[in-house]
This record gives structure tokens, sequence and C-alpha cells, in this order.
């Protein structure tokens, strides 16, 4: 019979994946303690949030959820939430891995639907939000500038010309 406890945890499990904008369940073994104190505090910098939950309480959390994973967890896991930005704090921990290969991902989350890892992968790969707004915003302002130095260029032209032909003496 589950204890309080553990139930209320389910809920808070359930809460905070229903919240986020996007997580991922990370098999962290192999990283000392420092290691992963660093990585949630890199984390929580992105704008997310990292804790160790049981393999069992992730799975109950999951079914109350209707989201059937295709193997039971094993093995040490933690669950990463991001709650501002939908990629950056993920991609904390694939960083982590790229360095020390000794984290990795087990499954992910976006939208309340499940990614395989391949999946999430590609997800990591795009550009986090702030590099896309910077794009759009960069985007936008290349053409106006275009035009504006269009714009300038045959005014500067136009001077230019009539100036020659008011140099130029006169002939008759």
């Amino acid at each position: 019979m589950p204890t309080q406890q553990k139930i209320d945890q389910v809920d808070e499990v359930v809460k905070k994946l229903s919240e986020a904008k996007s997580a991922a369940l990370v098999q962290y073994q192999g990283l000392s303690a420092g290691d992963l104190s660093t990585l949630r505090a890199n984390i929580k910098q992105a704008g997310g949030s990292m804790e160790v939950v049981k393999n069992t309480l992730i799975m109950r959390a999951l079914d109350k959820m209707g989201i059937k994973l295709p193997e039971v967890l094993t093995g040490p896991t933690a669950i990463a939430y991001s709650e501002t930005d939908e990629i950056a704090p993920l991609k904390e921990i694939d960083t982590v891995n790229k360095d020390q290969e000794k984290t990795s991902f087990k499954y992910g989350f976006y939208n309340q639907q499940l990614l395989s890892v391949d999946e999430l992968k590609k997800f990591l790969s795009l550009p986090s939000k702030s590099t896309l707004i910077a794009q759009f915003i960069g985007g936008l302002r290349n053409p106006l500038e275009r035009l504006a130095y269009a714009l300038r260029f045959n005014q500067q032209q136009l001077v230019l010309t009539l100036k020659a032909l008011a140099d130029k003496p006169a002939t008759n």
C-alpha cells in the first residue's frame, strides 16, 4: 500500500511534468556529487530544474498521465524539467554527456508526448529560443538596412552627378 508521502511525490512529478515545456529522463550514474551539483546549477541557470526520483514513482506518475514507456526504467534516474526555454536546460545535460559521457537520456517529453532518445537528440539540435528570436530579428532588420542603403546610395549618386555637372565648364 502506497504511503501518503509517495502519493504526494507522484502527484508532484505529474504536476511538474504537466507544467514543464519539455522534460527528460536522465541516467546520471558515474557523475560525482560535485559534477551533479554543477549540472543542477547549470540547468537552473538555463531555466530548468532537475531532481532524482525513484523509478517506480516515475512509472506511476507517467501512468497517471496516460504515458506508457516501452520498457521498465532501470538504474538511477533523474528528471530534468525545462520551465522557461524548451531546449536550453536539456542542452546542458547533452553538453555534459558530450564532455564526460557519464550521463545519457532515457526518454524525453514535449507537450506531454513521449520522445525516444533519437527524437530527443533531433529536438536538441534545434537552436534555443533566444537564438531563434535573434535570427528572426536579424532577418527582419537586414532587408530594411539594404533598403536604407539603396536609397542613400541613389541620393549620393544624384548629388555627385549634379556636382560634376556644375563643376564642368560650360561649353558652347
